[in-house]
């Protein structure tokens, strides 16, 4: 009767607050307070009342507990034990044998992350498992001092409960007139969280606990830790990475390919985890910076048709269906002059050494002649481009390419030049201008160029 009333009582309670506590996502045993409702059925497996040949001591008891969370994983804990077995002890005129307990203890939670559970935006795991002790009064047949034990497997279907499985021992101490008795039971225990742990486990708001942003790398007290404008949450959701501003490595910060901030590829953005939204064959930046280009429409990164994208292509209006070269012109047909005064030109004849952007001294003849045209041109802006052949991982292709930009930018302002005067980006093996089947074709790819910005 009394295991009857304390499951109707936790009935009630789970009933209420699934009414007054708005569902959401399951957290890891991320609250303050819970209860629990343990029924357990097992035996005596020593003591006065356990079972002889052909006779049972099965039994079962029900637990009602509380639980106060200090830190995760450790809980203090109280319980409330009601229940009885089948076997009475000896000199007993009952038919079975009454259990009752009272006792305290800790609870321990592992896999208790505050980082939720596997169905959830950042989660990691889809339960968690616990294990408790207790020591205090317990009455078999009669008042004794005692210590149980348990673990148990949770899970979590929906905020604010809790169900799982359980394995209890309890072993008592008896009094003057009887010997020690050991029980082992198991069952199934709901758990419903009564309060929950704010705060402190989200230092920085940005909607991912300290707990996972440690995982993650990123900084608990910065809400963008690599600051390219997009929070770390939103980017550890939609796959971007939150240790780089530019996760695509294509010269423009996350933050302003997704310029509303949501996760979506909206109308006029780009996408953050591709250099080529459309895959069109122009790189983004390019398609940003000319009011023509659409970077989401793959039909316009070749006005031509010639099967050049516009941005490497140094005749614009070749003839459809005309044989060109890899700088999109046709055979005999003059490209514009390699000078400052075109839009595009490859600085043609700068090398470096293999595998590094350390400038080879046969480029310095090279060099000095762009550094003056640039000196008699200072009223213009370029980007400088990067590029290498297809030996390699693109994306250390790519981190290879920039720093030869970066050096060769760097080389020019060492020698007088402004630095607000170039952008650099490194582009790797994309859009090669030659083939890479041969060491001359690989040559011609591993290439710097430049580009006249607006």
């Amino acid at each position: 009767m009394r295991l009857r009333s304390a499951s109707l009582v936790l009935a009630a309670i789970t009933a209420l607050a699934t009414l007054f506590v708005a569902p959401d996502p399951a957290r890891a045993d991320s609250g303050r307070l819970h209860l629990h409702l343990d029924v357990g059925v097992g035996g005596l497996l020593a003591g006065q009342a356990r079972p002889g040949p052909g006779e049972t001591s099965a039994g079962g008891v029900g637990w009602l507990g509380i639980d106060w969370q200090l830190a995760p994983p450790f809980a203090i804990e109280a319980i409330l034990g009601v229940g009885g077995f089948a076997r009475p002890y000896p000199r007993s005129d009952r038919d079975g044998t009454r259990y009752t307990s009272f006792a305290v203890g800790a609870r321990f939670r592992f896999l208790d992350e505050q980082a939720g559970y596997a169905n959830e935006d950042g989660g990691d795991w889809p339960s968690h498992l616990w294990v408790s002790a207790h020591l205090g009064y317990h009455y078999l047949d009669r008042q004794q001092f005692g210590v149980d034990a348990a673990v148990g497997y949770a899970l979590s279907p929906r905020r604010p409960l809790q169900m799982g499985v359980f394995l209890r021992t309890m072993l008592t101490f008896a009094g003057q007139h009887s010997g020690p008795d050991l029980a082992l039971l198991g069952g199934i225990e709901l758990t419903i969280e009564v309060m929950r742990r704010e705060g402190a486990l989200d230092s920085d708001g940005d909607g991912l606990p300290d707990t996972r942003e440690v995982e993650l790398g990123t900084d608990p007290n910065e809400r963008d830790t690599d600051r390219d404008g997009l929070d770390d949450r939103l980017e550890s959701e939609t796959g971007t990475d939150p240790l780089r501003r530019d996760s695509d490595d294509d010269g423009l910060l996350d933050g302003r390919e997704d310029g509303n901030r949501n996760g979506v590829l909206d109308d006029g953005e780009t996408d953050p985890r591709r250099a080529d939204t459309d895959g069109g064959g122009m790189p983004d930046p390019d398609e940003v910076r000319s009011s023509m280009q659409d970077p989401r429409n793959p039909r316009d990164d070749d006005h031509d048709g010639d099967g050049v994208a516009n941005h490497l292509d140094e005749c614009e209006d070749t003839p459809r269906e005309t044989q060109v070269d890899g700088v999109g012109c046709q055979a005999g047909e003059q490209a514009p002059a390699n000078a400052m005064d075109g839009d595009r030109f490859v600085l043609e004849g700068v090398t470096f050494a293999s595998g590094s952007a350390r400038i080879l001294p046969e480029s310095e003849a090279v060099l000095n002649q762009a550094l003056e045209s640039l000196r008699r041109r200072s009223e213009l802006r370029f980007e400088i481009a990067g590029y290498t052949d297809d030996r390699g991982s693109a994306r250390t292709n790519r981190r290879l390419s920039q720093q030869r930009a970066n050096a060769v930018r760097d080389w020019l302002v060492e020698h007088g030049l402004e630095r607000g005067r170039f952008e650099t980006r490194g582009y790797g093996p994309a859009s090669p201008i030659d083939s890479n089947d041969t060491p001359e074709g690989r040559a011609r790819n591993r290439r710097i160029e430049f580009r006249r910005l607006e």
